[in-house]
């Protein structure tokens, strides 16, 4: 890997790659507008990486300026995988120099570390991780967009009616569960251990996903395990195959975990179908602007 050192208004710009990226994208770097101010500049440097798809390293005086739109499609992907699978070196670093990880071995200890999942890095890391360096404003639009660090909080507030019904029923049969409409309602249903099925029913008269989805999550939060199991006991000689109490334990327990699961997921997909939606309006938005203009000019 090359190296080159560059002054740019005063500010020391380096440059790692190829001999031949490096002098493909240095007058890229040289002709930019830097001010001196790092917060400017920093940003600045963000904007021509992904506009002008820069494959440089570039360091702001000795750090790291990181890309907007590689680091946010990646770290989405990892959101809809669930998975650490398929992490990335790059995506690797972002979490253990960006975000402020524990040193670990290698990419393989990292993804053992937070058992393969994504969901348990974000909860584990990146929920209450204050201490990831806003400082720097190419992470810091980083971190505003995918809702991390201190802004891990607004996902609370992430206002999920735009999703469709549709793509709400996508992901529910992605959790394993079937959906019935039955006039205003749906009726879910899961197959669960010991040949056992289990179903509840939402009420969709409002076509509401923000209602739908509380009613999911208040379902999961009001199943009691215990009077569930006493159903099950008080019914069971009229069930094709007779449970014992440790299998009635256990399908309590199924059904419980697959309730969390459900009413976990379904929230955290919404959310990130709506942030999606929200930003494909937007480009929408800027896209008849940019052609309003063009006609206006032309």
């Amino acid at each position: 890997m090359d190296k080159k050192e560059l002054d740019v208004k005063g500010k020391k710009i380096t440059l790692y790659g190829s001999k031949t990226i490096i002098e493909k994208e240095q007058p890229i770097i040289e002709n930019l507008e830097l001010t001196g101010n790092e917060s400017n500049d920093r940003l600045l440097l963000q904007k021509c990486i992904d506009e002008n798809k820069l494959k440089s390293d570039i360091l702001y005086d000795g750090n790291t300026v990181y890309p907007f739109e590689k680091i946010v499609k990646a770290y989405r992907k990892l959101q809809k995988s669930g998975s650490l699978e398929n992490l990335t070196n790059e995506m690797y670093h972002f979490f253990m120099y960006a975000c402020g990880d524990i040193a670990h071995y290698d990419l393989g200890g990292f993804k053992a570390y937070y058992n393969y999942s994504f969901l348990e890095l974000e909860n584990t890391l990146l929920k209450d991780n204050w201490l990831m360096n806003t400082r720097y404003s190419d992470l810091d639009n980083i971190f505003k967009e995918l809702k991390i660090g201190k802004y891990f909080e607004e996902r609370d507030y992430i206002n999920i009616d735009n999703v469709s019904l549709n793509k709400l029923k996508s992901i529910i049969k992605n959790c394993g569960w079937n959906i019935t409409q039955e006039n205003n309602s749906w009726e879910l249903e899961k197959d669960i251990i010991h040949s056992q099925k289990y179903s509840f029913k939402v009420d969709v008269s409002s076509k509401s996903v923000s209602n739908i989805v509380s009613q999911i999550m208040a379902l999961s939060y009001n199943f009691n395990k215990n009077e569930y199991m006493e159903y099950l006991i008080k019914n069971r000689d009229e069930s094709e195959k007779k449970l014992n109490v440790a299998d009635v334990v256990t399908v309590a327990n199924n059904i419980d975990s697959s309730l969390s699961k459900l009413a976990n997921k379904v929230l955290y997909d919404c959310r990130l179908e709506a942030q999606e939606n929200k930003k494909n309006i937007t480009q929408n938005i800027n896209l008849q602007q940019d052609d309003y203009d063009y006609d206006m000019c032309g």
